[in-house]
């Protein structure tokens, strides 16, 4: 059973800062990219650092990306773009697929030439499991109760000996609750973690994510599981020459994973939600659950239309004694909720009044809302 580190992933939410502490010398360079062939842009970031010194952007680089199994590519060599200071980029390059070996090159203003290569990974086979519902490519709609069941991976890859996962929820400003890499390509994830060091569930009941499962080339891989020694400046595994950092890739696979447990709270169950905010319909359930940390935090799918939209996402909310407050994320909004909800909750099936503030502009408008189902009712 592989328990989940708290590692980081790629270029999003990773810094080679948070990983690397410099011994005593002279400025080096940093190299940041790792290339993912489903994205459309690759980027590549380049730093200068020093101990006791800001990183700084180095603005100016020439970088070039070599595809050398370019597979009937007009272009196999590209210098990228500079889109903001130290930040280089292409878009719609060569198709990259696995087994491709791509080089880097990045020559500084001072003449300093930073070099790598990485062999794009991939997947000869996959299988995930959760609960009674089982995928192998995506897409897919997987679901388990966080009581019982596990979440099960076996991974065939190619060019590869390592896999990482994510679980990350499908709203908006939110990070990763679960991410770990492995060099063992069948893991087992017990769907009631609880990290020890924010006291939190891992995977909510009431909550969608999105469960994504990626092959790793070396250098990525390597990356992740090192980290420099602050006293002696070892132990940091570089492939890189002339430099410091990470060129590598990854493939990832993604899938809907939805959590449920028992509802046992008489608050928890189906809401159904209706009226009109912004002039527009609002008809959904929400399907609420307590969190198993908690006596008033709660999760909710939200399914139906909202606001005049069709949506399939979850909510977050509390109970406090019978005042029900909730909050709804759309993509339109970053990184905030788009709506605020509160009134206050009566007995089963009792209709009640909730009031609804629109984030982006301030209104107010109320909503009818009924609880049609509870652990004991219908």
């Amino acid at each position: 059973m592989v328990r989940p580190a708290l590692l980081l992933v790629a270029l999003v939410g990773c810094r080679l800062s948070d990983k690397l502490a410099l011994a005593p010398g002279d400025p080096v360079v940093q190299v940041e990219s790792v290339l993912d062939p489903s994205r459309s842009t690759q980027t590549v970031l380049v730093q200068r650092s020093q101990p006791g010194v800001p990183s700084e952007s180095v603005s100016g680089a020439i970088v070039t990306l070599t595809d050398l199994d370019p597979r009937g590519c007009a272009t196999p060599a590209v210098q990228l773009v500079e889109t903001a200071s130290g930040v280089y980029s292409v878009s719609d390059w060569c198709p990259l697929g696995a087994g491709d070996r791509i080089t880097l090159r990045v020559t500084t203003p001072d003449g300093a030439v930073i070099a790598g290569m990485t062999r794009i990974p991939g997947f000869r086979g996959i299988v995930v499991s959760a609960g009674g519902t089982s995928a192998q490519f995506p897409p897919a709609r997987l679901a388990i109760d966080r009581t019982r069941d596990s979440v099960h991976v076996a991974a065939d890859v190619s060019v590869s000996h390592a896999i990482q996962v994510e679980a990350i929820r499908t709203t908006t400003g939110e990070t990763a609750t679960l991410r770990f890499v492995s060099d063992t390509l069948s893991v087992v994830i017990p769907g009631d973690l609880v990290d020890p060091f924010d006291e939190r569930t891992i995977l909510r009941a009431g909550c969608y994510y999105q469960l994504t499962v990626a092959a790793l080339d070396t250098n990525y891989y390597d990356f992740t599981r090192s980290i420099t020694n602050p006293l002696t400046g070892q132990g940091f595994i570089n492939h890189l020459s002339g430099g410091i950092g990470v060129f590598g890739s990854l493939v990832p696979l993604s899938y809907e994973l939805r959590v449920t447990a028992p509802q046992m709270d008489p608050r928890e169950g189906k809401y159904h939600f209706s009226g009109r905010v912004g002039g527009a319909t609002v008809d959904v359930v929400w399907d609420v659950y307590r969190d198993a940390l908690s006596a008033t935090r709660i999760r909710a799918f939200v399914d139906g239309r909202w606001a005049g939209d069709s949506v399939r996402t979850s909510a977050n909310g509390s109970f406090t004694d019978e005042v029900f407050r909730g909050s709804i994320f759309t993509p339109a909004v970053s990184p905030g909720p788009a709506y605020t909800l509160q009134g206050t909750r009566p007995a089963l099936g009792i209709p009640f009044s909730v009031a609804v503030r629109t984030s982006a502009s301030g209104r107010m408008d109320t909503v009818t809302v009924v609880q049609v189902s509870g652990p004991s009712g219908p």
